[in-house]
């Protein structure tokens, strides 16, 4: 489950209005560090941070990502690069050849009566994946000019955002606008007895240390979709 995401979004745009109502006299006169700051590194805050450098704007992304309950973290890039789409696709890609396999002699191939399949090569497989994306966002940011901060952000007032590294070291970084693209992540339902000591969210899947076998998926969201 998405964590309250139509509120959030309505929560974001009176944010939007608010600062949006005060930026005009706020920032006559004012210098900024930046022209704008993005606060999220998914795949909208990069495609928005990229596309404002190319049409010349000074602009920095933030991104940090705090750890899920059982612990897991990840790099730049968002739900999709890390813990969604990608991740989802090559394991599902596994699971298309493993079938094939079983197929096979029906189509005249003769393989070895037992075929083995081995999760650990499987998830360093898709994780050393992952990370080659980490690192190609990193480097394209770099590439337009556009300045990355892996830290958490929090306003401070219309153009000041404070920032917040992994280490404890604080910042801050003025801009004349800001785009809020922090996206969504998992919620436990607290009402439900035993959710987090014996469940699992789709934050958490792809860093298992074992198949999970068969599993039951709670919600019909996107992400859930996806998943099972």
């Amino acid at each position: 489950m998405l964590q309250g995401a139509g509120s959030s979004v309505r929560r974001l745009g009176v944010l939007s209005g608010h600062l949006t109502r005060h930026a005009v006299s706020a920032a006559a006169g004012r210098k900024f560090d930046y022209d704008l700051i993005v606060v999220g590194g998914g795949s909208g805050g990069l495609a928005c941070s990229k596309e404002a450098a190319m049409l010349g704007k000074k602009v920095a992304v933030l991104d940090f990502v705090s750890p899920s309950p059982q612990g897991s973290t990840w790099g730049l890039g968002g739900t999709c690069v890390n813990v969604g789409c990608i991740p989802k696709k090559l394991m599902h890609q596994a699971a298309l050849l493993g079938q094939a396999v079983r197929d096979a002699s029906a189509y005249g191939w003769r393989l070895p009566d037992s075929v083995s399949h081995s999760w650990e090569l499987l998830t360093a497989a898709v994780k050393n994946h992952i990370r080659s994306l980490n690192w190609g966002h990193r480097v394209q940011l770099k590439e337009k000019n556009v300045d990355y901060f892996n830290a958490q952000g929090s306003f401070i007032d219309c153009h000041t955002l404070e920032s917040l590294s992994k280490d404890g070291s604080k910042a801050q970084l003025t801009s004349e606008y800001f785009v809020l693209a922090v996206g969504g992540r998992p919620r436990y339902p607290d009402d439900v007895p035993g959710a987090r000591e014996f469940g699992i969210t789709s934050d958490d899947l792809f860093f298992l240390q074992k198949p999970p076998g068969k599993t039951l998926v709670i919600g019909a969201s996107c992400i859930h979709s996806h998943h099972k």
